[in-house]
């Protein structure tokens, strides 16, 4: 049953979240829906599965006005269903159990749980999507990709006959391409069955499975048109709005960041006429069975690979987060002690931005301001003039989104929360900077921010490592690329060498 918003507005406090919006999204179809963070698309997915009511406009299934009665339960029992980023399975159950948690448990004729018929049934939709694995494995088996596949059977089978709108929100966000295509694909042919699909996407490639695109920017909607002949840089130029010259001053502002006085050793070790930057001798780890290579200043290292096979691995490694089993890393011809941790890295100046930002990078209960000037917080003890000038420089050069350095940091959405940690990093005046898949869940304006902000590091002569699942990324940023599989180095990739033509011939 097709769903149509006519004339939304949304608005907390003063500010408008959503502005007169229009949308339609059709039986049969997929409909990508594409903004920056912060640019509505969430409150509109809210609107849509009833958590939000909207200060006005109309909402429509099939022509029939249902705006005043909407909420949850209705939403739900009408058939709305939302797959998110992560899969809502316990990995405590097994997998038929947790199936069951949203399908319901079969009976039996006393009114006992019939678990053969469970079982049965759950084997069943797993041999469908190709998934091998069995009914009663523990779902922490399943991988990213299936756990996504899982998530996804559960919410078209779960929805009523009454009216099917399947909402994806950022569903694939943590998934490689490779594993998210079987993901896409299945969404595809679900669509092709009459089912109305909302694609909430930040990744531009995806765009080629969907039938129309909406970009929506400051709560309105910037662009709506059919997939078909769409441009990703068309898609950009909407989101990124009218152009500017902001480029040369934020890349200056970056650049003049303040370093720690503390650091000033660390410094004085830079200016080394040494060109290699960062040499690695057999390193070991859980994953990693042998890994060598040398980083150059100014060098960025891209690194590539199925999950499991080291990728994941290596920035704990180079940055103490994890203890290596053997092997060496010298910085600027200095070994670092093979007992690391984080701390004793970031005095060698290598700077980490982990993968989950929120959890590891930042911390949700504090302010803006406060997560911008860690960890040498102390540093600004009496110094509140300097504090407020590094937190502002900080939030102006990476365009963080935000309504002031009050705001609590959980707060922010997740590619602000990832310029915030970006910019702090940037402020150490790293020798290394580490970044972890640094733009997982980020739109594609925050992306360019980000590594334009990469890129100035990397004049300055920063070295930087960044593993990514996106070979795009690695492409339009790296100078080198390390392809690691099973603890190995099984290929080295620069200049002409790296092409889309080659990761997709590698599965990658």
């Amino acid at each position: 049953m097709s769903v149509a918003l006519r004339g939304i507005t949304k608005k907390f406090g003063s500010l408008f979240a959503l502005d007169g919006v229009d949308l339609d999204v059709d039986d049969g179809k997929i409909h990508a829906l594409l903004g920056a963070n912060g640019s509505g698309k969430s409150t509109l997915v809210r609107i849509l599965t009833g958590a939000y009511v909207p200060d006005s406009g109309i909402i429509t299934t099939n022509g029939r006005d249902i705006t005043h009665n909407w909420s949850p339960s209705l939403a739900d029992s009408a058939g709305v269903r939302v797959v998110y980023q992560e899969a809502p399975l316990l990995d405590q159950l097994s997998i038929s159990e947790s199936v069951a948690l949203f399908s319901g448990y079969p009976r039996g004729a006393l009114g006992n749980i019939n678990w053969r018929e469970l079982n049965k049934s759950t084997q069943r939709m797993l041999d469908e999507l190709g998934i091998q694995r069995l009914s009663r494995d523990s779902t922490s088996t399943l991988s990213g990709a299936e756990r996504a596949l899982v998530a996804l059977e559960i919410a078209v089978r779960t929805a009523s006959n009454e009216m099917s709108l399947l909402i994806l929100d950022e569903a694939t966000a943590s998934l490689p391409n490779t594993e998210a295509q079987p993901f896409l694909q299945r969404v595809r042919k679900i669509a092709d069955e009459g089912l109305a699909v909302l694609m909430v996407t930040h990744r531009l490639p995806e765009l080629v499975y969907t039938d129309h695109i909406t970009v929506i920017d400051s709560g309105q909607i910037a662009m709506s048109r059919p997939s078909s002949g769409v441009l990703r840089k068309e898609v950009l130029e909407v989101m990124r709005g009218r152009s500017d010259d902001e480029l040369s001053q934020r890349n200056s502002e970056i650049e003049n960041l303040k370093p720690q006085e503390t650091w000033q050793e660390i410094v004085s070790i830079k200016r080394s006429s040494t060109q290699i930057l960062l040499k690695v001798e057999n390193l070991q780890g859980t994953e990693i069975e042998s890994l060598s290579f040398e980083l150059d200043r100014g060098e960025i290292l891209g690194v590539i690979g199925p999950r499991g096979g080291g990728m994941d691995e290596l920035p704990q490694l180079l940055t103490g987060a994890k203890q290596r089993s053997a092997g060496s890393i010298s910085l600027l011809g200095q070994i670092l002690p093979k007992k690391m941790n984080p701390s004793v890295a970031l005095e060698f100046g290598i700077c980490y931005l982990p993968a989950d930002r929120l959890h590891e990078g930042g911390i949700a209960s504090l302010n803006v301001g406060e997560n911008a000037i860690l960890p040498d917080i102390f540093h600004f003890w009496h110094k509140k003039s300097e504090e407020i000038k590094a937190i502002d420089q900080i939030i102006k050069s990476m365009k963080v989104v935000t309504q002031g350095r009050k705001a609590l940091f959980g707060t922010l959405s997740g590619g602000n929360q990832q310029k915030v940690i970006l910019g702090r990093l940037l402020r150490l005046k790293p020798n290394l900077l580490v970044l972890a898949d640094p733009t997982y869940g980020v739109d594609p304006l925050a992306r360019q921010t980000m590594f334009e902000a990469i890129r100035t590091a990397k004049m300055a002569g920063v070295a930087v490592i960044l593993t990514s699942t996106e070979p795009e990324q690695l492409i339009d940023l790296c100078d080198r690329v390390l392809i690691l599989s099973d603890g190995y180095v099984k290929d080295i990739l620069q200049g002409s060498e790296l092409t889309d033509e080659f990761f997709i011939a590698e599965g990658l």
